[in-house]
């Protein structure tokens, strides 16, 4: 069986300096004399913004010294992993906690994310602020064709993405693991959790959507759910109305971007793969109203986030929508149509600054059978790993207190046997 191989992050320099000529030579389009909040909303990225943005990258950014930061903190590793008969090399963290009875814990990351995205918990996670707190091995992998992983050269739908992550896990030494994740990585870890019940014993999302109630399984669900749409919310409390308005809001006014990588992914691709401050604008203007109120972006942070797609200079950060749209065989719908076997416990996290959300009593119709958790949180949007880690953290340790016993003691029988 393949062994991880320890990986540092060292792009080398012709890289670096065609990124940095490519920001210094990039043309911005004329400005809207508009308020500020009025171009956000309505237009985008504003130009006195990127153009802040564009002088700091020249002039101040230093990709040399966060690499380095990167290496120092994390712990990184490739692997080689064999999917439909091809070798696909896997970039992904492995901190293991010191901890006895530390939890196998996966966590994945989605779009605009990726493995940065999570770095801010894991120590939450590892190294537990008391002795009798939950701890965990984390693994957090980069998704085929994202990050350092390589790009398929064979179509990677979710399903083939859960599929690598769980032979990522046996291949570390993890039979058994709890899984974790939001966006597109609550997908992948729906999935994993339906194809592998054997494997994946736990599922904690932080982005939970699905189809409606089946108005002959679930009749009440139902009923309610649309008496609610028809009547503007009646029925629904006022945190299920605000995200619900919100969703909305999301669904009709800033979502051209799933359209856009959904339907031609490779004909963006082309634009943004040869522009590296295009790449950033792109990821930048959907952060600014993905996250909350209080979570504040420095430049270097925005930069730093946009590296890793820039860097990888495929179009699989944008593929992963069209395998997504209805009519793929590997549509979200068909994701939707199953839900997460009763056997396994599911728990979510709620933040109100995320754009897409069920109540749980339309998840008991839909998504499962056995929420032993659920906690709506009043502040912190899209990237709970990031914006709120010490919240996110307690509630996974929670969940973990919510398991059966005999599902804990199957989890903390694996420890792991490689680096």
């Amino acid at each position: 069986m393949a062994r991880p191989v320890p990986f540092n992050i060292a792009v080398p320099d012709d890289q670096l300096n065609w990124i940095v000529d490519r920001v210094r030579t990039t043309r911005l389009p004329p400005g809207r004399n508009l308020p500020t909040d009025e171009l956000w909303k309505s237009w985008g990225l504003p130009v006195s913004y990127a153009q802040e943005l564009k002088d700091y990258w020249v002039n101040e950014y230093d990709w040399r010294r966060v690499e380095k930061q990167l290496n120092s903190d994390l712990n990184q590793f490739t692997i080689p992993i064999d999917h439909k008969g091809e070798d696909l090399s896997i970039h992904f963290l492995h901190h293991r906690s010191d901890q006895p009875g530390a939890i196998p814990l996966i966590i994945a990351h989605g779009w605009p994310g990726s493995f940065l995205e999570i770095k801010p918990i894991i120590q939450h996670l590892t190294n537990p602020p008391s002795p009798n707190d939950q701890a965990y091995h984390v693994v957090v992998p980069s998704l085929p064709g994202f990050g350092f992983s390589s790009y398929p050269s064979n179509p990677c739908s979710p399903m083939d993405m859960a599929d690598v992550l769980c032979k990522l896990m046996i291949a570390l030494g993890y039979n058994h693991f709890m899984a974790q994740a939001g966006d597109w990585g609550a997908q992948v870890a729906r999935i994993l959790a339906t194809r592998y019940p054997d494997n994946c014993l736990a599922l904690h999302l932080n982005f939970v959507i699905t189809g409606p109630p089946s108005a002959l399984w679930r009749p009440v669900a139902f009923a309610r759910l649309v008496i609610g749409y028809l009547t503007g919310g009646w029925g629904f409390d006022p945190y299920e109305k605000r995200l619900l308005s919100r969703m909305k809001w999301w669904l009709d006014w800033e979502n051209a971007y799933n359209v856009i990588q959904g339907t031609k992914p490779l004909t963006l691709s082309y634009g943004l793969t040869d522009s590296p401050f295009g790449m950033m604008c792109w990821i930048r203007e959907k952060v600014n109203y993905l996250v909350g109120d209080d979570f504040e972006w420095t430049k270097e942070d925005t930069i730093t986030w946009a590296m890793p797609y820039i860097l990888n200079g495929s179009s699989g950060h944008a593929e992963i929508y069209k395998w997504g749209q209805r009519g793929s065989e590997y549509s979200l719908a068909e994701v939707f149509s199953k839900p997460i076997p009763s056997q396994i416990p599911f728990g979510a996290s709620i933040f109100p600054n995320d754009v897409m959300f069920i109540p749980r009593w339309w998840a008991e119709g839909t998504l499962s059978s056995n929420i032993v958790f659920w906690k709506q949180h009043d502040s912190g949007g899209h990237f709970p790993c990031s914006e709120k880690p010490v919240e996110l953290a307690a509630d996974l340790r929670e969940f973990t207190k919510c398991i059966d016993g005999k599902i804990i003691q199957s989890l903390k029988e694996d420890q792991p046997t490689t680096d």
